[in-house]
Parts: C-alpha cells; sequence; structure tokens
C-alpha cells in the first residue's frame, strides 16, 4: 500500500470555458510515497466521524427552510417555484403543468450547495429538455454546518423527501417514472428518501444516481447508511475523486470510475484538476451526457485497482454513462474522458494510446535530448 503527504495550497479553479464563475478553494496536494512500518498508511479522509449516525431532527421553525424546487421550460423562459417541503404535495397536485404520469427526476443538490446556483439550474433543464417532471432540493440551510453535522442531518433531510415521493406516488406517480439524482452529500440523502420509499411503498425507485458520493464520514458507515445498490431498481455512480471528498468502494449495479476515479485532468493543460475540481467534475460529465448519451463510452474493468491504473483496454465489454447506462451489463467500469469541454472521447477513449494521463505524459517527455 502507499501513503500520502498532504500539503495545502490555494487552487483557482476556471470550472469550464462555458462555466458561469470561478471559485477559489483550498485544496490538497498530494504525493504519495511507499510507506515505512513505523508510520503506517493512510485511513482515507476522515473515514469516521464519531456522532454522525445519531439522530438528529429538524426544528418546526427551520422547517420552512427545507424547500422543494419546481422547475420547468416554458416558451418564455424558465419557471421555478420554492415550496416549503410541508406544502410541497398539495403545491405539486396543484400544478396543471405537473404531470404524475410522465417521468419525474429529483435531484438533491450537496454540501454547500443549492439550487439556484447554475450548475443546479443547469441540470434541471438538461432533464425538463427530455419532457421530466423537475424537481430539487433546496438545503442550504441545512448543509452549511461544520459538515460532519451536515452529514448527520442527510438522514431526516432524506426520509422528509421520501415522504414527499410516497405521497406522490399514492396521488399516481408510478415508481418505475421515479429516478433520483444527487451530488456529492445529497448522493447519500436521495438515498435515504428512496430507502424510506422502500419501506413504505414496497416497491423501489426506477433510477438512482450518485454524482461522486460524499466519502468523508462516510467511508466506514455501512450500506443502510449511504448509497446502495438495494436503493432502487437501477443505481448507477460516476466516481471522480475517490481518494478526496469522494468514496472509491461500488455503491451500484453499475460504477464508473471516470479517468480511475481518483482525479480528473484539468481543463488547462498540465494543470491538474484537484479535490474540489475533481469532486465536481462528476456533475458536469453527467449535465453533458445528458444532451450526448452515448459519447461517454466506458471499459469494463475486473477490480477497482484495474480501474485506477486504466487496465481495461483488453476488455471489450462497453457501457455508456449516462441515461443510455445498460444496466443488464453490471459492474466496474473505466471511464476515460478528455480534459477540455464537453470533456467526452466517444470511441476515440476506447484506443489506450488516447489515455489522457499517459498521453499527456508521453508529450511532455517527448523530446529524446532534454537539455536545461
Amino acid at each position: 500500500m502507499k501513503t500520502c503527504d498532504i500539503s495545502i495550497w490555494n487552487y483557482h479553479i476556471g470550472l469550464t470555458n462555458m462555466l458561469w464563475l470561478i471559485l477559489t478553494f483550498s485544496l490538497a496536494s498530494v504525493s504519495c510515497f511507499e510507506p515505512k512500518p513505523e508510520i503506517g498508511v493512510p485511513s482515507g479522509l476522515v473515514p469516521h466521524c464519531p456522532g454522525a449516525g445519531k439522530n438528529a431532527t429538524i426544528a418546526d421553525s427551520s422547517m420552512p427552510l427545507l424547500q422543494v424546487i419546481i422547475q420547468r421550460l416554458t416558451d418564455t423562459g424558465v419557471y421555478r417555484r420554492s415550496i416549503p417541503i410541508k406544502s410541497a404535495y398539495k403545491a405539486i397536485l396543484s400544478d396543471k403543468k405537473f404531470d404524475l404520469s410522465k417521468k419525474t427526476v429529483f435531484y438533491a443538490v450537496g454540501f454547500w450547495d443549492s439550487s439556484v446556483f447554475p450548475h443546479s439550474r443547469a441540470m434541471a433543464n438538461g432533464y425538463a429538455k427530455r419532457g421530466y417532471n423537475v424537481l430539487m432540493s433546496e438545503t442550504f440551510h441545512f448543509l452549511t454546518y461544520i459538515y460532519p453535522k451536515s452529514v448527520r442531518l442527510s438522514r431526516v433531510i432524506g426520509q422528509q423527501f421520501g415522504m414527499l415521493f410516497v405521497k406522490l406516488t399514492q396521488a399516481g406517480l408510478r415508481p418505475e417514472n421515479l429516478e433520483l439524482v444527487g451530488t456529492s452529500l445529497g448522493a447519500h440523502i436521495v438515498s435515504h428518501a428512496a430507502k424510506y420509499y422502500q419501506s413504505v411503498i414496497g416497491k423501489k425507485p426506477f433510477r438512482l444516481t450518485g454524482l461522486d458520493p460524499a466519502g468523508p464520514c462516510f467511508r466506514g458507515l455501512p450500506a443502510d447508511e449511504k448509497v446502495a445498490p438495494t436503493d432502487a431498481e437501477h443505481v448507477d455512480v460516476i466516481h471522480t475523486n475517490i481518494d478526496g471528498f469522494g468514496i472509491a468502494e461500488r455503491l451500484g449495479h453499475v460504477d464508473f470510475y471516470a479517468n480511475g476515479g481518483e482525479y480528473q485532468p484539468g481543463d488547462i493543460p498540465y494543470i491538474p484538476c484537484l479535490v474540489i475540481c475533481s469532486h465536481i467534475r462528476s456533475l458536469l460529465y453527467w449535465w453533458i451526457a445528458l444532451d450526448n448519451p452515448k459519447k461517454f463510452i466506458a471499459m469494463k474493468c475486473d477490480s477497482i485497482q484495474d480501474a485506477r491504473s486504466a487496465k481495461c483496454y483488453n476488455n471489450t465489454e462497453l457501457n455508456y454513462a449516462g441515461l443510455e447506462t445498460d444496466f443488464g451489463k453490471p459492474g466496474i467500469y473505466y471511464l476515460p474522458t478528455h480534459n477540455e469541454f464537453p470533456y467526452y472521447m466517444g470511441k476515440k477513449g476506447l484506443k489506450e494510446e488516447n489515455e489522457i494521463y499517459t498521453t499527456v505524459s508521453r508529450n511532455i517527455n517527448a523530446d529524446d535530448n532534454f537539455m536545461a
């Protein structure tokens, strides 16, 4: 095994040349080396958060801040309506444009995230263009506590949304038309919603998609406390930062490890996309895949380690990341991407010589004679 030396530095991330804001985060620069017996091996980034599994409640005074967003496209633009969770059921049923006979997607935002942010709106629009009823979570008030306490709230928040889905199903929404998507901490929130839903309805939602589900505090938890294959009829996961803010273990029927799942290539050549950048890249891949359902092509792997090391090119079993995922082909998949928007490589990514990290390194050292 390897251990890692972590130094903290500030890194300015340009999300892509098509996104809308530049975020500044403190990121971890990681260098790995073979451990010596006296210094041990790493146990991960906050694998256990004592107390995170204890009960939590939402006070009546705070409940109006837990909201559901209805979003759809209209002839004049985008319609959005924010509704407190306690009023959401009646508001949705009274909305003449919300058709319970159609596919319905619920998208849960993550830690320090909001439905008002551009990437959340874009995700909702991506589904709306495909004819879905679109619901989103607004949990900013609750997921801006110190992280372990926000984790502690994820179960009760998920159960509240699960209650809403139960009521909608009792009103006519069929389980096979319900799809749940969550980013980071939001992935575990929809997991709790699905678990509650199944306990009451006796059936599972059709699909649950985890976009780099949060790893800190969840790595040491059992399956009933995080995303699991039993949450829905079809569970797929995109891993983009498994050793940082994501989680390495398989959580779904189909798990995609983008570029190995550890870190993603940066938009600027030779500039790495580190922890936060890699973590949020999962939602960008998914959003783009909504418009390009057969462009993110992945190769099946024998193990997570093979996915990490991009040793899956000899496998001819392929799958798509996106709405065209074939759940009849469960397993671990290596998903190659490009470093620039729109990221997908299509069939080009199936050639080992185009594997991006190796290609970049080879190009850097292309000269036979280097003189400094």
